[in-house]
């Protein structure tokens, strides 16, 4: 028996209960007793049937409406095609303080391009140091300039302006430029390379392998703040000067040299200057601390060039040299160590001193002098017009004279 049946059942024993107990009722007023029983009412089953109807589509129906919340709400995180999720597009400004520090930067780093015969024999970098009304300065690399014939500066909005080379300094790997520019430009903040550290973001930016890439920014750290590299300076395949500079991973190739290292400000730290070339090196560059560079740019601005103390002599430095190549050069001596003087300037300081040709220096302010290099940087620790002592051997007899330097 279903459930429709019993409810069936139930409903029409209900019913002839209440109709006897009418009957009963009606006996006892002396109304009329009816003993057959009365017809069933089919409009009332038809009643009961449709309310169970009506409660069971109610039933399903909420059912129903449940389960597709359910499956709509997971059905949103898939792929499919039926999903109806609206898809938002969000866009980031990704600029930050180091992109605005980069876009002032290449703006006042310059493209330096060297003629010679009028035609194009070799580019660099540069950056603009001062501005004096519409005069511009431009610091770059002595190396840059050295062998040109004339000299134009590219700015970062594409002009070309011929520059005027004021002086340059081949020690300190330094040039000057100078030039009228009819348009606005900006000039760099100087830092203070003292204060950099190790491991402290820095900038390169300038033209490598040409000004056709000019403005190009690399991005490395501070590897050592204070470094000293020996350099070849007249090409002798000798190491004779050494240079301080900053030691930078920041990726410098040539046409870099002559730019801007910048800090995580913007302030100018240091001139590129050069970096390692080997297969096995990497990330391995310099830049001329801008604190040694820019008092040797004040001196040429002032002067035309930096003031350096000199001795007046050309000298070969013995270490190095076999007696058969001694021979050769026609060095009388038995001193592998020292300066051998080939030369004599007239009126210099060695020529006042009594320093003869042949004469070898062999100490320095009663120092040893080991090289060529060696005797430089002695020389160059000194000022113009400082008086030093130099020990002379000449013929195999040791002498010392005092000596007054002079200016370069």
């Amino acid at each position: 028996m279903n459930m429709d049946e019993m409810n069936k059942e139930e409903f029409e024993n209900t019913q002839e209960s209440i109709d006897t107990s009418k009957e009963q009722y009606q006996g006892n007023m002396g109304g009329p007793v009816h003993k057959e029983k009365k017809k069933k009412n089919p409009d009332k089953n038809m009643l009961f049937k449709a309310i169970v109807v009506v409660l069971l589509v109610v039933s399903l129906a909420c059912n129903g409406f449940l389960m597709y919340k359910v499956l709509g709400t997971q059905g949103g995180s898939s792929t499919n095609g039926t999903s109806n999720a609206k898809v938002q597009t969000v866009n980031y400004d990704v600029k930050s303080d180091l992109t605005k520090v980069i876009e002032a930067a290449k703006e006042s780093t310059v493209g330096v391009a060297v003629y010679q015969n009028n035609k194009l024999s070799g580019s660099g970098s540069g950056v603009i140091y001062k501005i004096d009304g519409k005069t511009v300065y431009i610091i770059t690399n002595h190396h840059v300039i050295e062998s040109a014939q004339s000299i134009e500066v590219i700015y970062s909005n594409g002009e070309s302006v011929k520059a005027e080379l004021i002086g340059s300094d081949k020690y300190g790997d330094i040039a000057v430029l100078k030039m009228t520019v009819n348009f606005d430009v900006t000039a760099f903040k100087t830092g203070d390379s003292d204060l950099l550290d190790a491991g402290e973001t820095v900038l390169a930016v300038g033209s490598p392998l040409g000004i056709e890439y000019a403005g190009t920014v690399t991005q490395g750290i501070v590897s050592a703040p204070k470094r000293t590299v020996s350099v070849d300076l007249n090409n002798d395949g000798k190491e004779d000067w050494d240079m301080n500079v900053i030691q930078t991973d920041a990726a410098i190739n040539p046409g870099n040299s002559g730019g801007a290292l910048v800090n995580a400000v913007g302030e100018l730290v240091g001139i590129t200057s050069m970096k390692y070339s080997s297969e096995s090196v990497e990330g391995m560059g310099f830049a001329l601390p801008i604190n040694d560079a820019v008092k040797m740019v004040e001196e040429i601005i002032s002067t035309g060039k930096v003031n350096r103390p000199t001795l007046g002599i050309s000298g070969v430095s013995l270490d190095g040299y076999s007696s058969y190549e001694l021979y050769m050069y026609r060095i009388q001596t038995n001193l592998n160590k020292g300066i051998y003087v080939a030369d004599v300037q007239n009126d210099s300081a060695a020529s006042k001193a009594g320093i003869q040709t042949g004469d070898v220096i062999t100490k320095f302010d009663n120092e040893e002098i080991e090289s060529y290099k060696d005797f430089l940087t002695k020389l160059y620790s000194k000022k113009p017009g400082d008086t030093v002592k130099l020990t002379i051997n000449r013929n195999g007899s040791t002498s010392t004279v005092n000596v007054k330097l002079g200016s370069s």
